[in-house]
Order: C-alpha cells, then sequence, then structure tokens
C-alpha cells in the first residue's frame, strides 16, 4: 500500500514537474495577475487605502520564497540534508508569529483564534516529537531570531512614518498603547511574510563539500514527514478554510488562499516523492554531483 502511495506521489510531481518553474512560476503568475486586475477595476479615492489590494500584494510576497525554494532546491547537492535542516527554523518561526496571534487575542475571531492555537500545538509537536529536537533549540536559532528582530524594528520604523506623514484628527490622537498594539501586529504580519526566508538562506549558502544525509534513514523520513504534514496541514485551515469564509465578501482574496495553499501543496508533494523514493532520488543527484563521487552513489 505504501510503495504505491510513493508511487503515485512521484508520478505526480513527474508530470508537474518536467520542468521544475513551470508550476510554481504558474501560481506566483497568477497571484500577480490577481493584483493588476484589482489595480485596474478598482477606484480609490483621495488617500483612501484598497486593503483588498494590500492582503493581495502580501500573498504574492509571501509566495515569492516558496518559489524560490522550490526552483532551486533539487539542484543542490544535498537536498535531503536541507530538508532536516530548515525544519526546526522554519517550524519555529511558524510557532512564534501563532503565539503572537495568541497573546494578541482580542484582534481576532474566535475560529481564527482555535485555527491559530491548533497550528502553534502542531507547531510545539513537530518541533518535540517529529524533530526530536530539544526545547533549547528555540533560544540557539540566531537565524530566526534576527528575522524577527528586523520584522520588529521594520515594523515599528514603518508605523513611525505612517504616524507623522498621516497625522490622526486631534480628536483621533492615539495613545502610546495604540501605537505599540499596531507595531505588534505588523511585526507578526512581517514575521508570516517571511517564515520561509531562513529555508531559503540555507538553500543559497549550501556547502557542496559537506556530507550528504542517509535518504533511507527513519529520522530523515519522520523529520520530512513531520515538517510537511504541520505544513499542510496549517495551511489547509489557513488558506482553503478561511478561502471558504472570504468567498462571500472577495472573490479575489478567496483565490489568493487557494493559490498559496497550492503552491504549499506542490512544493510539499514535490519533497516527500523524492523522500520516500530513494532511488529515484539518487538519479537525480547524479546529475550534480561531481564524476568521482557520482560512481559511489
Amino acid at each position: 500500500m505504501m510503495s504505491s502511495v510513493n508511487m503515485m506521489m512521484w508520478r505526480t510531481q513527474d508530470i508537474l514537474h518536467k520542468k521544475p518553474q513551470v508550476v510554481p512560476g504558474t501560481l506566483l503568475l497568477l497571484a500577480g495577475s490577481l493584483i493588476v486586475y484589482r489595480h485596474m477595476t478598482h477606484e480609490t479615492y483621495g488617500h483612501q487605502a484598497d486593503h483588498l489590494k494590500t492582503f493581495l500584494a502580501m500573498i504574492l510576497v509571501q509566495m515569492l520564497p516558496l518559489v524560490a525554494l522550490e526552483m532551486k532546491i533539487m539542484s543542490c547537492a544535498d537536498p535531503v540534508g536541507l530538508f532536516c535542516k530548515f525544519a526546526t527554523p522554519v517550524t519555529l518561526i511558524h510557532a512564534v508569529f501563532l503565539g503572537a496571534r495568541l497573546c494578541t487575542y482580542f484582534n481576532y475571531d474566535a475560529w481564527y483564534l482555535w485555527c491559530s492555537g491548533a497550528g502553534f500545538a502542531g507547531a510545539l509537536v513537530a518541533l518535540h516529537k517529529g524533530f526530536r529536537q530539544h526545547w533549547s533549540c528555540i533560544f540557539q536559532c540566531q537565524a530566526m531570531w534576527s528575522l524577527v528582530g528586523l520584522a520588529l524594528l521594520a515594523s515599528l520604523s514603518t508605523t513611525s512614518l505612517d504616524s507623522y506623514l498621516n497625522p490622526r484628527s486631534s480628536w483621533m490622537t492615539p495613545t502610546w498603547a495604540s501605537f505599540f498594539n499596531t507595531v505588534f501586529e505588523t511585526a507578526n504580519s512581517y514575521i508570516e511574510i517571511v517564515a520561509f526566508v531562513p529555508a531559503v538562506w540555507m538553500v543559497y549558502r549550501e556547502d557542496n563539500k559537506t556530507g550528504r544525509f542517509q535518504v533511507e534513514s527513519c529520522d530523515t523520513k519522520r523529520t520530512a514527514t513531520a515538517f510537511f504534514v504541520f505544513l499542510v496541514g496549517f495551511y489547509f485551515f489557513e488558506d482553503v478554510l478561511n478561502a471558504f469564509q472570504a468567498y462571500e465578501v472577495s472573490v479575489l482574496a478567496s483565490v489568493a488562499h487557494i493559490v498559496h495553499f497550492l503552491l504549499l501543496l506542490d512544493f510539499g508533494f514535490y519533497i516527500l516523492a523524492h523522500i520516500h523514493n530513494p532511488d529515484k532520488l539518487v538519479g537525480e543527484l547524479r546529475k550534480w554531483l561531481p564524476v568521482d563521487i557520482y560512481h559511489e552513489v
């Protein structure tokens, strides 16, 4: 049964990725087209903000690291090792912004909080049970905390600049509490947008001289499977169910959610197909290995 599922996964990704850039490129183009369509069909008056267009732009920016990751990962000398290395920081950064949502529960409705709570718990389970990481890894992941710090700094700068350029009326003078609440909310949005940046950073800094992970290793398969079960499960609630709820308000927002989920699902199948078909993966790796190593694989 498991071998037939593995073969089906491989055939699916093989059909979709005869040219690796086609599927992610098409989805990215579709997301960009939604912004263009909104810009061409919606008029704003004065300094009125178009929140839907801002949302569509954020979805597009959030997709960029995933597209870069999918187009680059399989040209690396050790894709399996990279899967396992970036699983921890990417899952951890998801736990950070989901935990921040729970801290600002008064900004969200009950359904959104429930999804965030389930995602936060799933991230912790994936870290502890799936990756077998000690809780000390939370404090040792410097790249992730650097991104969080940059997001906070960027949020403080943009919020301060907005307050200066668009001052409120005297009767709407904001308090320091509301100002820092806005900073915190904006920073959390930035953190969510850059959630996959640690993975992209690792892929583009890969050292081709380091040893490769064993594809057949149970630890490798457990880590990769736990990572993508968490991601696909979380984004199913985050994108698919929110798309269903957003459909009555805005078809464009609903389509944007679905496009984002399809990109992540495509990436997940692409990776798992290689993880669970080591013979196929070795064949792919031979195209990227030096001749002397090629005959040892």
